[in-house]
């Protein structure tokens, strides 16, 4: 299940839940099957880098051979790399849905070996292996929408086709990016708006400020600001950042980093501010133990979008709201 909240298509009946409402493929890495109750289905073909692969048994008496070893730490890096796949596709499109509706993200779900089920597509719809976990879901979702009565968890096709778009955007420009991974920051991203969501501020903040990091560097090399690195045609923002070498790029700690793209008219005096009261949050939660408030987490979140609309196209959020009594 992708998200605990958004249904994609019409009002969902018990005969819908499991329509497919659209099939596309994310630049040959796999293929993307949506339902009507917001399950995202993938298969990976032989000729992706997520493909299946054999499972080798070892059978008998003494030591394990090597390659058993190899195989079982084979199988674990192949389910680490789908599940960032799984949630980086998730954390596209439902980032970019409520971005563009002007909400915060709800009902985000991150969806671990726990969550994930066997499925095939039959005709206009999906049959799948039930699992305890996955019917409660089911139940859970349909109950609340059909309590709640959110016409905004309904989404349309012209919805459906923009998040769709999106992902397939991302995935091309993830190839521009020299230092950040684009997918591993958007997962991260994603993680922190949960755990935000959650008020794990602590953690959450922590998080993203590693994504803060990667992506301000990224920044760096978007703009063809370190040797060897060219400025790709989507960095069009004017500045007189003069271009450093790669020793000194590597060696610069992170308050430098925002300092000189502050300084060089590529973050606005604004940014730049929220961003050194959000090192300094993270330095005090790290050496000292000082407590981060859903507060500060939430300004975090923020700041990672701003950073976001640096590098990539808008709107695009991963803010979620937290709870508080008034």
């Amino acid at each position: 299940m992708a998200n605990a909240k958004y249904f994609l298509g019409k009002v969902p009946t018990a005969d819908d839940l499991w329509k497919v409402v659209r099939l596309f493929d994310c630049d040959g890495v796999g293929t993307v099957c949506i339902t009507s109750i917001g399950a995202f289905g993938f298969v990976f073909p032989d000729s992706s880098d997520l493909a299946s692969i054999d499972i080798l048994k070892f059978v008998g008496q003494g030591s394990v051979p090597d390659e058993v070893s190899d195989n079982e730490n084979d199988i674990h890096n192949l389910q680490e790399k789908r599940i960032l796949f799984v949630n980086f596709v998730s954390a596209a499109f439902f980032g970019r849905v409520s971005a563009k509706a002007h909400t915060s993200l709800i009902g985000a779900l991150y969806n671990g070996q726990d969550k994930i089920t066997a499925f095939a597509v039959i005709k206009d719809a999906v049959a799948i292996q039930r699992t305890e976990m996955l019917d409660q879901a089911v139940v859970d979702k349909a109950k609340a929408f059909n309590t709640e009565k959110c016409p905004q968890y309904l989404l349309q096709d012209a919805d459906i086709d923009d998040g769709i778009s999106y992902i397939q955007h991302l995935l091309r420009r993830q190839h521009d990016f020299e230092y950040a991974d684009l997918q591993s920051c958007m997962v991260m991203n994603y993680q922190a708006a949960i755990l935000h969501n959650q008020q794990h501020a602590a953690a959450s903040l922590a998080l993203n400020f590693s994504v803060i990091e990667s992506l301000a560097r990224e920044i760096f090399m978007a703009y063809g600001l370190v040797d060897g690195s060219v400025a790709k045609s989507f960095a069009t923002i004017q500045h007189n950042i003069a271009k450093i070498s790669r020793k000194n790029f590597k060696e610069m700690k992170v308050y430098k980093v925002i300092e000189m793209l502050r300084n060089g008219g590529l973050l606005s005096e604004y940014l730049y501010q929220r961003l050194e009261n959000a090192r300094k949050k993270r330095n005090n939660l790290m050496h000292k133990g000082v407590t981060i408030s859903p507060k500060d987490s939430g300004d975090c979140q923020t700041i990672v979008r701003d950073l976001w609309e640096l590098l990539v196209d808008t709107p695009f959020e991963l803010n979620a709201p937290w709870s508080y009594r008034r």
